[in-house]
């Protein structure tokens, strides 16, 4: 299926020549889902003429929703431009099916499925769904606009049961927090249910399948 997409909604409907060149770019885009990225290095790393081809082959996938970018929000549009993107695929199944991993990335995954419910909640990428770094450089997952307003920060990690990555966790949401004057405040895990003070502010941590549930539950067309 997925060589079929790549075939018949990309190459035949946009008429793409270099074919070779598109799935390379296919093959290191799923291999690296949710990594972030610049044009620059894709264009050096896969041997592309030009960064402006590199740029137009980066979109094909995205028409039929195979593959789709987040970038960074930031005040400085310039800056936004310049800011890796991270890429996710619209189905994990593909990712299991191609991958080059050799055993599952659980957190790699969970984040993927929590992009792909908030594509479906209908959260726009580069309109009212983000990533932010702080200005310590810390990342936070996503973030969720509406309007001019930051509404909810959400970071995503699997596992927190070391005590180094929960801190890392909730330093970056809480500086974060700081920041952009955003109160709500999520971090999905595996298991852990709880509420945590990190000065100022209480950081929910829900386990994943409890915050997919809400989601279902909160859908109008669902509960028809």
């Amino acid at each position: 299926m997925f060589d079929a997409v790549l075939l018949k909604d990309v190459v035949n409907r946009s008429k793409v020549r270099q074919t070779r060149q598109l799935y390379d770019l296919a093959s290191y885009l799923l291999a690296n889902y949710t990594n972030p990225y610049t044009y620059n290095q894709l264009a050096s790393e896969l041997q592309f003429n030009s960064v402006a081809t590199m740029k137009k082959f980066v979109g094909y996938p995205e028409e039929p929703y195979l593959f789709l970018n987040l970038t960074r929000c930031h005040h400085k549009i310039k800056q936004q431009q310049k800011s890796p993107i991270k890429c996710y695929i619209i189905d994990s199944g593909f990712v299991m099916a191609r991958s080059f991993e050799l055993s599952p990335n659980h957190g790699r995954l969970l984040e993927n499925a929590v992009f792909v419910e908030l594509m479906s909640r209908h959260y726009q990428p580069g309109q009212t769904l983000f990533y932010y770094r702080t200005r310590n450089n810390r990342e936070v997952d996503f973030l969720l606009r509406e309007g001019y307003l930051v509404s909810q920060l959400i970071q995503v990690s699997y596992d927190i049961s070391g005590s180094k990555t929960l801190k890392r966790e909730i330093q970056a949401l809480a500086e974060a927090a700081g920041e952009l004057s955003c109160s709500e405040l999520l971090l999905i895990n595996w298991d852990r249910d709880e509420v945590i003070e990190q000065g100022q502010y209480s950081i929910k941590i829900v386990p994943a399948y409890q915050w997919f549930n809400d989601f279902y539950r909160s859908d109008p067309h669902i509960n028809q």
